[in-house]
């Protein structure tokens, strides 16, 4: 039994006693087809081949033990059994939006096609319905200029849309888009284009809580808007403007905080200052943000900048 030639013809051998401790991984070695060795140690070794004889019945042994109360529950109290565990269902979270840019016609010029395009750079983030802010650009200043050199952060922010003006500014200024038309129609320009973005992202843009900035001229324009129409615009940022703002008159509009923009070396930074202290002297949710040498255009980190002033406009609940 000790030759190891002598293990694969473990079937000869009606029992086995082994004292090898190696034989596990010697089995193993030999790739034995019994995946089950019974390794039987008796203090007292019987004789291979032979049954054990039973021992006797004592009188205790034969004695009938009491009867025990069952502690099983009757087939009629167990619950019913669950057909089958259903998987845990796991959501899946949808890739990042295309942000864009995207230009979207809109509108016609004086009756004539092709109409002009909305500016619109979309959120990030997937869900739906996420925030309007809506730009209105400068003279002479494209919307891609006004609201494409932020859009690192506006893409965080909700659904950036910057309708293009009516009117251009001539060759002599690369034909960048300025405003014609009077205020009232541009307002109803502002409307058309959010439409058009709407109509383009169903469901994805929500004018609840919906921000309105300007740039320049377009500043100034944004708070006419807002004042002419309480509560669709709750909150302003405004660049490079020094416009006339009154406490009273914000509050009847519905608009619940201000965020005020200006370049160092611009012109329209001291006016600035002296309107974000009377609002602030009235108790108004008001902040001012300096643009580092930057006069009447944008700094180099306009991005966080008008991250800032959306996030603290937004920030005032109703």
């Amino acid at each position: 039994m000790s030759s190891l030639s002598q293990f694969h013809r473990l079937p000869r051998y009606p029992c086995i006693v082994i004292v090898d401790p190696h034989v596990g991984a010697t089995c193993a070695h030999l790739g034995v087809r019994h995946r089950a060795i019974v390794v039987a140690l008796f203090v007292n070794v019987l004789a291979c081949g032979k049954t054990p004889r039973p021992a006797p019945l004592t009188e205790a042994m034969t004695t009938q033990a009491p009867p025990v109360a069952s502690t099983v529950p009757s087939a009629s109290a167990l619950p019913s059994a669950s057909v089958a565990s259903e998987e845990p269902i796991v959501e899946v979270e949808p890739p990042p939006r295309d942000p864009g840019p995207f230009n979207i016609p809109f509108g016609v010029i004086d009756g004539k096609k092709p109409p002009r395009n909305v500016f619109v750079i979309a959120a990030k983030s997937p869900k739906n319905p996420q925030r309007l802010i809506a730009f209105l650009h400068g003279i002479c200043n494209p919307p891609e200029y006004a609201c494409g050199l932020w859009q690192e952060s506006s893409v965080d922010l909700g659904f950036l849309v910057c309708p293009t003006g009516d009117a251009s500014c001539g060759p002599g200024q690369y034909n960048a888009p300025t405003w014609g038309k009077p205020e009232s129609k541009i307002d109803e320009d502002l409307e058309t284009a959010v439409e058009a973005a709407s109509a383009q992202f169903p469901g994805a843009i929500s004018r609840d809580d919906a921000v309105l900035c300007g740039f320049s001229r377009g500043a100034y324009m944004a708070v006419r808007f807002a004042l002419a129409h309480p509560g669709r615009w709750p909150y302003l940022v405004l660049n490079e403007a020094n416009v006339t703002l009154d406490a009273a008159a914000l509050r009847k509009a519905k608009v619940r905080a201000v965020a005020l923009i200006a370049g160092e070396l611009g012109g329209q930074i001291g006016g600035e200052k002296k309107t974000v202290a009377a609002l602030e002297k009235a108790g108004f949710p008001v902040k001012f943000w300096p643009m580092p040498k930057a006069g009447h255009w944008y700094s180099e980190d306009i991005a966080q900048i008008m991250r800032e002033a959306v996030e603290f406009v937004t920030s005032h609940p109703e």
